[in-house]
């Protein structure tokens, strides 16, 4: 799910299952070294297996054991599918890689992933790429290096960077906590020459119901601060236009992992409102329950069988309701 401010080219795609943490001060721009690509590479996130003939959603698929989510997102005026997202965390060393299959037709797909360090906010790697029929259309890569990223003439670029698109758990991660009255700003690179701020706060908690069920979620606004879109306007003039900027109303779970329930507002400057909802959530490899059915001794029921335990239940070891 992909957030776009085209004057103000923000990009966001959607997410889900992670912590908040706290910043501390940077080391390196970029923790991610030759280990860390070596894993994206063998995983097929990056090199020749992003561009290959062979390539298909379906031929990347979680690490046993970890959470998996399925969100969609619609139209609000229309009801229509814009996108269905697989996504998940797995784990390299300290740092978490975020990995998106997004589907937006019977054909096309999309393949995200971002590292995020554990040490700090801000992102460390990404790559977008577009696929039609298998085959690679568009592609896009962003690492994070701040010295190499700044250009002559540029203003310096924030620490905790994050590229011009990010997953809807971004949000939740630039917070000082996961709770009521937290705060923080997301950064994301624009340009070359510059980057724009939001401005993500949040407000209280709602019970809310979504296909995946119902939960306790803590409301969490984003907007895009004008001034650093504009940062030459004159302070009157960016406090008449800061009120009208679109808002993105985001819902997280209230405990670990707070995953990302849902999403309400417009992906991009003059777009349609959309909302993002969270559809299921399971563990990837999990194997079916075993649910054992009470044993009838055959002398209290005479000429029944004995019973034996059934394989039965849903590969899906956690409680939910609605989900597809």
């Amino acid at each position: 799910m992909v957030l776009t401010m085209l004057s103000v080219v923000i990009l966001v795609s959607f997410p889900m299952g992670v912590r908040a943490e706290i910043a501390q001060v940077p080391g390196t721009e970029s923790s991610a070294g030759g280990v860390t690509d070596a894993w994206l590479v063998t995983r097929g996130l990056i090199g020749h297996g992003m561009v290959g003939d062979q390539s298909g959603a379906d031929l990347m698929t979680p690490a046993s054991g970890v959470e998996v989510s399925e969100t969609r997102q619609t139209v609000d005026q229309t009801g229509e599918v814009l996108m269905q997202v697989k996504l998940w965390n797995e784990m390299v060393g300290d740092d978490a890689v975020h990995i998106e299959i997004a589907t937006l037709s019977s054909t096309q797909f999309e393949v995200s992933f971002w590292l995020f360090p554990n040490h700090r906010r801000g992102c460390t790697m990404y790559q977008w790429t577009l696929y039609d029929h298998r085959r690679a259309l568009q592609s896009a890569f962003w690492r994070n290096d701040a010295p190499a990223l700044r250009l002559a003439g540029a203003a310096d670029l924030p620490h905790d960077l994050y590229p011009d698109a990010v997953p809807w758990m971004a949000f939740l991660r630039v917070l000082d906590a996961p709770r009521e009255n937290g705060e923080g700003m997301l950064y994301q690179q624009i340009t070359p020459y510059s980057y724009v701020g939001q401005d993500v706060y949040a407000k209280g908690t709602e019970q809310i119901t979504v296909p995946a069920g119902q939960f306790s979620a803590l409301k969490v606004i984003a907007q895009v601060d004008i001034a650093t879109v504009m940062p030459n306007w004159p302070h009157f003039v960016m406090h008449v236009v800061q009120p009208v900027v679109p808002k993105n109303t985001l819902y997280f779970q209230t405990v670990p992992p707070y995953r990302l329930l849902k999403q309400k507002g417009a992906t991009f400057v003059g777009g349609p409102e959309v909302t993002t909802e969270l559809i299921r959530f399971y563990i990837a490899g999990a194997p079916p329950t075993i649910v054992p059915v009470p044993i009838i001794p055959p002398a209290l029921v005479p000429g029944a069988p004995v019973a034996a335990a059934t394989l039965g239940g849903s590969p899906i070891p956690v409680k939910r309701t609605g989900h597809l």
